[in-house]
């Protein structure tokens, strides 16, 4: 776990301290729909050799078990592909699992769970186009790793899972938001 449980939402705004941000200069904290939270405010660039998240910010401690996440998109609704990743698994740059939420489903790479394995990166979801249940606002997202391998992405709906898979290649490593190419902001954080 994150140090342990945290038992009450964690305020993401007051916790740059417990954060490793990718890119510094991308991200402030500030208000967005009168919550205070912190802000990607300018969206990542890409980075060689594998497509991944471009921006993201991560916890210095390494959890497992479950996390809910508070994330909002930025982007106005003519941006079709929007999103928000959540990052797990984490073990370096290029060895990671995370779930792309996006505003758009296409059973190739958005509303996605992704392996990414040093030069490559593989869908790993079960379900074929999933809902796409990204819209403006704070939506929450809970991510369920469980030692065996079953892994569950809950998107608004915190009880029945919007995408599942089966993979043990990552069992522990830390935990992160961001997002692919566009700007997004996170209001809190509660790992169980």
């Amino acid at each position: 776990m994150l140090g342990g449980a945290v038992a009450a939402p964690l305020e993401l705004a007051d916790a740059q301290d417990q954060l490793v941000l990718l890119n510094s200069n991308l991200w402030k904290t500030g208000e967005v729909e009168r919550r205070s939270c912190l802000i990607l405010h300018t969206a990542g660039e890409q980075r060689p050799p594998v497509r991944r998240p471009a921006e993201f910010a991560l916890f210095k401690s390494a959890a497992v078990g479950q996390f809910t996440v508070e994330a909002a998109t930025l982007e106005p609704d003519s941006v079709i592909n929007r999103d928000i990743c959540l990052i797990f698994g984490y073990q370096d740059d290029t060895h990671f699992y995370y779930a792309h939420i996006s505003s758009n489903s296409d059973n190739k790479v958005h509303n996605v769970i992704m392996r990414v394995d040093g030069d490559s990166r593989v869908r790993i979801n079960r379900e074929t186009d999933p809902e796409a249940r990204l819209s403006r606002g704070w939506t929450p997202i809970r991510i369920q790793q469980l030692e065996n391998g079953a892994i569950s992405v809950f998107v608004d709906d915190l009880e029945t899972p919007l995408m599942t898979a089966n993979d043990a290649t990552y069992p522990i490593g830390k935990i992160g938001f961001g997002a692919f190419d566009d700007r997004a902001a996170f209001a809190t954080l509660t790992v169980e």
